[in-house]
This record gives C-alpha cells, sequence and structure tokens, in this order.
C-alpha cells in the first residue's frame, strides 16, 4: 500500500484535531488579556475565572469520556462541546461584566473543555480498528493540534489590535460552526464497544497508569511554568529586546513538530517510557541552560533542547497512557486532556507564587525540579513494570 493511501484515511482526523486547536488558539490566549483590558477586573479574578473553569471542565470532561466508552455516539459529544464553546464565544461577546463571562465560562466553557478530549476519542475509536501504527498516529494528531498554535495565537493578538475581541472571538465561532458540521458529516461515527466496561474500568487504572498520568501533568506544569514566566525574565530581568519571546516561541514551534513525528519512529525501536524518560531529561538541561543564560543566541539555541524535551514528552505521552487501558479510549482520553489542564494551572500558579517572593528567573528553577519529579515518575514507572513482567 502507498504512503498515501496509507495516509489519506487518517486525513479526517487529522483536519479535526486542526480545527479543534484552531478553536482553542483563537480564545485561550487572550482570556487573561479579555479579563483586564476589556472587562476591567483585578488580576485575582483571572485566577478565579481560571480555576472555575479548569475544575468544572475535568470533572464534565471525565463524565463525556465515560458516555464515550459506554457506547454513545463519539461524534456527537464532540459536536456537543463544540456548541457549548460557540455559545460560550456569543455571551463573551457581549459581556460587559465579570460575572456575565463567569456563568459562561462556568456553564458551557467547561463543557467545551471536553472537545479536545472528544476529538481524542473520535480519533482513537477509529484508530482501534485499523492496522496502522497508533504512535505514529497519534503523534499526527498531537502534531495538528501543535500546527493550529503556530498560527492560532498570532492571528489572534493581531484580531484584537486591528478589531477588538469581538473578531477573534468570532473567528472561534466560524471555527466552531465548521469543526461542527465537518464531525458530522465527513468523520466517519465512532462508538465504543460497550461490552465489559465496569470489570474493565477496574482491572486496568493501575499503579503505570496512574504513574503515566502524573508523569503527563509534571510535563505541562513545568512547560506552562517556564512559559508564564519566560517573557517577563527576558524583558525585564535580562534587559533583552521585546520581540525576543515571540521569537523563542515561534523557533521551538517549528522544531517541535517534526520532533513529534520523530518520537512514534523512535517507539518503534525503543520502548515508549524510554522515550518520555528521556525528554524529561531534555526538560532540566533545557531548564538549567534557561536559569544560566545572558544573551539572545544563548536562549534561541537551547530552543533545540525544549522542543526534543516538549515534542518527546508530547508526542509519545498520549500513546503510552493508552496502552496502560486499551479498552477505555473515551476514558484515557479524557484524563489525557484533563492532566494536561490540571498541569497548565499548576503550573501558572506556581509561576506566579515563585515570581511574587523570589524572580521570573527563579520560575525556572522551579520548572527544574517539576522536571527532575516527572523523570523519577517515569523511573518508577519502568522499575514497577519490570517487577511486573518477572
Amino acid at each position: 500500500m502507498s504512503s498515501r493511501h496509507a495516509f489519506s484515511p487518517q486525513l479526517p482526523f487529522l483536519l479535526l484535531s486542526l480545527l479543534t486547536g484552531l478553536t482553542s488558539s483563537f480564545v485561550t490566549p487572550l482570556m487573561s488579556y479579555f479579563l483586564i483590558d476589556e472587562i476591567n477586573v483585578e488580576p485575582i479574578y483571572i485566577s478565579i475565572y481560571m480555576v472555575s473553569v479548569t475544575l468544572s471542565g475535568l470533572v464534565i470532561s471525565q463524565y463525556l469520556g465515560h458516555l464515550a466508552d459506554k457506547g454513545f455516539n463519539a461524534n456527537r459529544l464532540y459536536g456537543l462541546t463544540m456548541v457549548c464553546v460557540g455559545i460560550a464565544m456569543i455571551a463573551f461577546i457581549f459581556s460587559k461584566q465579570f460575572w456575565h463571562v463567569f456563568l459562561a465560562g462556568v456553564l458551557f466553557m467547561s463543557v467545551g473543555a471536553g472537545a479536545v478530549s472528544q476529538m481524542l476519542t473520535v480519533s482513537g475509536l477509529w484508530a482501534k480498528n485499523q492496522d496502522i501504527d497508533l504512535a505514529a498516529f497519534n503523534s499526527k494528531v498531537r502534531a495538528a493540534i501543535s500546527l493550529a498554535w503556530v498560527v492560532g495565537p498570532p492571528l489572534a493578538f493581531t484580531l484584537v489590535a486591528n478589531f477588538g475581541f469581538a473578531a477573534s472571538f468570532s473567528v472561534a465561532i466560524a471555527c466552531v460552526v465548521v469543526a461542527t458540521l465537518f464531525v458530522v458529516k465527513v468523520v466517519p461515527p465512532q462508538k465504543a464497544n460497550q461490552h465489559s466496561l465496569n470489570t474493565t474500568l477496574k482491572g486496568s487504572l493501575s499503579l503505570p497508569f496512574w504513574l503515566v498520568g502524573l508523569a503527563i501533568l509534571a510535563g505541562m506544569a513545568g512547560n506552562v511554568m517556564y512559559l508564564s514566566s519566560m517573557p517577563l525574565y527576558v524583558m525585564n530581568e535580562l534587559g533583552l529586546p521585546e520581540n525576543l519571546p515571540g521569537l523563542m516561541m515561534g523557533v521551538v514551534a517549528a522544531l517541535e513538530i517534526p520532533t513529534m513525528l520523530l518520537a512514534a519512529k523512535l517507539a518503534r525501536r525503543f520502548p515508549p517510557a524510554g522515550i518520555m524518560a528521556v525528554a524529561f531529561i531534555f526538560g532540566c538541561c533545557f531548564y538549567v541552560g534557561v536559569y544560566f543564560s545572558q544573551s539572545s543566541w544563548e536562549l534561541l539555541t537551547l530552543q533545540i533542547l525544549n522542543a526534543l524535551f516538549y515534542g518527546l514528552y508530547a508526542g509519545i505521552g498520549l500513546t503510552l497512557l493508552q496502552q496502560q487501558a486499551p479498552d477505555l479510549t473515551g476514558f484515557t482520553s479524557a484524563f489525557y486532556s484533563n492532566a494536561t489542564r490540571v498541569g497548565m494551572m499548576l503550573g501558572t500558579i506556581g509561576a506566579g507564587t515563585v515570581a511574587q517572593f523570589f524572580s521570573f528567573r527563579d520560575a525556572t528553577i522551579g520548572s527544574l525540579c517539576i522536571a527532575t519529579f516527572g523523570l523519577n515518575v517515569m523511573l518508577v514507572f519502568m522499575y514497577v513494570k519490570h517487577r511486573a513482567g518477572r
């Protein structure tokens, strides 16, 4: 079979991933800016909004994953999440007070937060019944999300600068409409087998499953802690050019996509857990390098290590988690998405806390500690699996 024909059946799912990523990329990066500049709230309200929406989203996403595993049409569940995102966007456009945004977030964006996990569920259910390399397919799906985030945020901020927040939210609504029609009309309907769900759930969620989930959370927490503190560290504490943080993000985004695809090829030759552990080693080296860097060229060069860390981590994490619970596609997809969201929340809180009492530079030490923790979690995982295999 030619590579062209092998790739074609995967194309709808990769496009669905791209549309899902684009939708969130026109909203998520703007929320803090939107609340401060448009709604005129104090910074503490950003934390109130983010924590409330994240926590409610965790519960709803996990419940939607449970419904998918019980045999509900995963395409329709995905469509529900996207419709809720669209409703929230309409509410944001017309909101003038914080409590309007807060209610729209808790009632609708919390459901919309399940869009990524339901997209992963739709893709995962299809992939389970195909004779394809699952690690390679998962890497392509994750790479499509990353590609959306390369394009989306710069366009979102450009739209806000020229036309206001309503313009970016309107583009997100357009993405919602396209994605909803696409999943209903183009993507084949996906349903999970309903047999022995409860027995499977009890038998699958072993210690290795939770260890991988903890490592995924740690990887995201360390990454977001660095990203949250890096711009202010580079501009305010090092006194480097204002365009450098954006250039750094662009370089790592361009490098991490091929690294994700490389992770799938490496998984054919090496144990996925080992690849994940190596990713954390790259992360530790990167954070040490950033801490001691003083110049633009040093920080830009270090993005190679950052891309190796995040690309390998993101490219193999979902596959490794699915291997621990192969019969729970909906549950593992929701769990993966929720682990990354909790990591994002903890990383953001951690960056602010360290910067408050120390400096933005010291937040990099926090990222190093988290990456070291993630590495140790993976070493424990490999030890547990080795003992179980005896």
